[in-house]
């Protein structure tokens, strides 16, 4: 069972700070670019679980996938 301050996903855990990520992705529109540490720590699992992408050929830029749209609603159902 996994710990209670991760969310699992079929590649793995992901954690409250890579949610949290997720959520500025979110809030940014159809693109956010990488401005904090925590971001670029984060990037690397969001990218792997295939929640986020990148935009263009900048590695500054990502946006949100469907996939990463669709898990974020699921969280926001669960009580």
């Amino acid at each position: 069972m996994p710990a209670p301050s991760a969310c699992w996903t079929s590649s793995g855990p992901v954690g409250p700070r890579c949610i949290a990520f997720m959520r500025r992705v979110r809030a940014g529109g159809t693109s956010y670019t990488l401005v904090r540490n925590a971001d670029r720590e984060a990037v690397a699992k969001a990218l792997g679980a295939g929640f986020v992408a990148w935009v263009g050929q900048s590695r500054d830029d990502v946006r949100l996938t469907a996939r990463g749209a669709a898990y974020l609603d699921q969280l926001a159902r669960v009580e």
